[in-house]
């Protein structure tokens, strides 16, 4: 009785120092993850749930994959129904779900055509407060692309008003790519 108390002791060390092993495995590719997205430029492509999504990412994609760089989605979900507490909550939380699910889409999509993998940050608040952060937070950023959609009379006043406003606190290219951008593009 006493040996089977101390095996099952042996086992229980042995499963401890294995589960310390693969937790400094995955702490170390964490590490080496963030090094080579620290070092690794970028380009920010801001999507949300609109038509001109698919075309922007998979600019992007061609991009990347012609310039050796990463892509990182940036979508922010603006705040609504603030007086209402627990509404705005549940709101939000739909809203995100909705979001990702079009996003991971989305990415599949390009990556099956472009073989890069976008990498997603998802904001809650202003548009123009959260991608000045996400911006300053990615300091190897190389280039901001906004998309423009046919049907959208609203594209005409958010774009020329989110690109005046952080034009002059961000030091990046901002692009816009059009919903009905040809397909030979990505291929020159």
């Amino acid at each position: 009785m006493i040996r089977d108390k101390l095996t099952g002791l042996k086992r229980l060390r042995n499963i401890k120092k294995q589960k310390e092993k693969i937790a400094e495995e995955m702490l170390e590719q964490k590490n080496s993850d963030q090094d080579f997205n620290l070092s690794t430029p970028t380009i920010m492509v801001c999507l949300d749930i609109n038509n001109a999504s698919n075309v922007v990412l998979k600019y992007a994609c061609y991009q990347a994959k012609k310039n050796g760089f990463g892509v990182q989605i940036l979508s922010v979900i603006e705040n609504s129904h603030k007086d209402l507490l627990f509404v705005s909550r549940a709101i939000a939380k739909e809203k995100r779900f909705s979001l990702e699910q079009h996003l991971n889409k989305l990415i599949d999509e390009a990556y099956q055509e472009t073989g890069v993998i976008a990498s997603i940050s998802i904001k809650e608040g202003d548009i123009i407060a959260a991608i000045i952060d996400e911006i300053k937070t990615t300091p190897n950023c190389v280039m901001l692309i906004f998309g423009k959609s046919q049907d959208s009379s609203s594209d005409n006043t958010i774009l020329p008003k989110i690109s005046k406003q952080i034009g002059s606190k961000i030091n990046v290219p901002i692009v816009i790519v059009p919903q009905n951008l040809s397909n030979n593009i990505y291929h020159q």
